[in-house]
């Protein structure tokens, strides 16, 4: 091989890693103002948990559209006392330092400026709404002159840091520099929302005059400033929202990409699923999910994918007596609303719910897990890291900007999730290495079959099954053309490959025991076209 190769190589290898570091996913995390009062996760269990330096942008939820005494719709604080009143101790502060009382920023707004002064790279944006703060949201839209009365006190309050002012005197510019923008989350426009809100049939083409606004006022205070919404998952919602024009406003989309199903539905069915079942016939066969939307943006809306974000789950949806048949799944229960107060549906009281009576189960076509509990009768669906990893894998395959979540305070204390997102894989396995087994583990692809066939950008179901069950199998490894797809710890074993390109392919998986043991299975080949 003459040096001159050798140089073009890695050039093209530098070249390439190089073009891999500088594709930055976005890791968006929403961050509820209510946290403080309720979960007690404040500011500074972002650095106790890791996570800080694992996402890139805090939407902080939220601010509301609301009237002022002359009836103009301004924004307004959900909690004024909790956002930059109140004073915090030495231990609610992330740098152990107490508020200064006499100082006008204290509260979360004084927890967030520290926190971007320890993490420069993170961006804060504020959203604004939400599903019971959109009230008025078609009354700040609905006029050119509501509109720029709107933006314009959103800008001065959250960009320029004006606060409200109190007794303590003046506000301001106390709060610039915490706020890199906003996230608008009008749910929803035209019809729907929670009750009391207003709607108008022109809100459609009125939302899209408020984004262009927001984008052109952002912009002469520094066209860094991020403008993104959060919005519907589903196309009769999506119908509402001009979707194809307001992109050009914003930076990206927050897909809603949860909520699919809940106790409102009269049968049980997966609420943040990745993929859409065969076997789903609720909800009309709408089999709505993570990848129908996604497909939907790009392919029917015209939307370029990297500003799409679509979202995953920190949290369960449940329903009550329901029948055992096919473990609770697609079938009848009742509302559990209500009910819950003391056991709310968060990642960590989900995990625990395994060792307390309910049986995991894994839906390996939606590619998505459900708990439930036959005595009880009880159902849950919900994201756990196995779901998440393979979102997030999917963002890196279509070349998605990123994605993001609701919300942090319902991950575990040590950031689990996050941290899934983070690295794309499930928490590792440790091996006992020091007690090697004398017989390997085996194991056995079942789909696809050798030479199957699928059309291109496909993404293909990856099941296997353990041949002999005398070796517990603890991890199984996937590669697609001797390329790593990613790990499953938690059995049933499988993954997925997406948007796989033209061509033939190979597929095989390695199992590996709590010995360290490990046996790759035979490859299976397979056709897209």
């Amino acid at each position: 091989m003459s040096i001159k190769f050798i140089k073009i190589f890695l050039l093209i290898i530098f070249s390439s890693q190089i073009y891999l570091i500088g594709q930055k996913r976005e890791i968006v995390a929403y961050y509820p103002s209510w946290g403080a009062l309720h979960q007690n996760y404040l500011v500074k269990n972002l650095k106790i948990s890791g996570s800080a330096d694992k996402i890139t942008v805090l939407i902080y939820a939220f601010a509301v559209p609301a009237p002022d005494s002359a009836k103009n719709i301004v924004l307004k604080h959900l909690n004024p006392n909790v956002d930059y009143q109140q004073s915090y101790s030495a231990d609610m502060s992330i740098d152990g330092i107490p508020d200064d009382s006499t100082r006008p920023l204290k509260g979360q707004f004084n927890q967030l400026k520290k926190l971007k002064a320890e993490y420069p790279n993170l961006k804060v944006l504020l959203s604004i709404g939400g599903w019971g703060g959109s009230t008025f949201y078609s009354d700040a839209a609905l006029t050119a002159e509501s509109r720029n009365i709107f933006v314009d006190d959103c800008i001065n309050k959250f960009i320029l840091g004006n606060l409200s002012k109190n007794s303590t005197g003046s506000r301001k510019g106390i709060a610039a520099g915490i706020f890199d923008g906003f996230d608008i989350d009008w749910e929803f426009p035209v019809k729907g929302g929670s009750e009391g809100t207003h709607n108008n049939a022109n809100d459609k083409e009125n939302l899209t005059k408020l984004l262009a606004l927001f984008r052109e006022k952002l912009d002469e205070i520094n066209p860094e400033l991020i403008l993104t919404a959060a919005v519907a998952a589903d196309k009769p919602n999506l119908d509402n929202f001009d979707i194809k024009n307001i992109q050009k406003y914003l930076d990206w989309f927050n897909l809603m990409t949860y909520d699919f199903h809940g106790n409102w539905d009269k049968a049980t069915a997966h609420h943040t699923n990745l993929l859409s079942s065969p076997n789903d016939t609720t909800d009309n066969g709408a089999k709505l999910s993570f990848n129908k939307t996604v497909k939907y943006f790009i392919d029917s809306l015209g939307v370029n994918s990297k500003k799409l974000v679509p979202g995953a789950a920190f949290y369960g949806k449940c329903w009550f007596n329901v029948d055992s048949t096919n473990n609770g799944l697609y079938q009848t229960g009742t509302d559990s609303a209500g009910a819950l107060e003391n056991n709310p549906g968060n990642f960590t009281n989900l995990c625990m719910l395994e060792s307390n009576g309910y049986k995991y189960n894994w839906d390996c076509l939606a590619m998505a897990p459900w708990l439930y509990n036959p005595g009880k009768k009880i159902f849950w669906t919900f994201d756990d890291q196995k779901s998440i990893a393979l979102k997030s894998r999917y963002v890196v395959a279509y070349n998605l900007r990123g994605i993001m979540f609701w919300e942090i305070s319902e991950d575990d204390s040590i950031g689990t999730l996050v941290h899934t997102i983070y690295t794309r894989n499930m928490q590792d396995i440790k091996i006992n290495k020091t007690h090697p087994g004398k017989s390997y583990p085996s194991i056995k692809i079942t789909q696809p079959k050798i030479a199957d066939t699928f059309s291109t950008g496909s993404n293909i179901i990856i099941n296997t099954s353990e041949i002999d069950k005398g070796n517990s199998v603890i991890k199984v490894d996937f590669f697609g053309d001797n390329v790593f797809l990613g790990y499953d710890t938690k059995a049933p074993f499988d993954w997925v490959w997406f948007n796989i390109p033209r061509g033939r392919h190979k597929i095989k998986a390695t199992a590996i025991d709590e010995n360290g043991n490990r046996k790759t299975s035979k490859e299976v080949t397979i056709n897209i076209y």
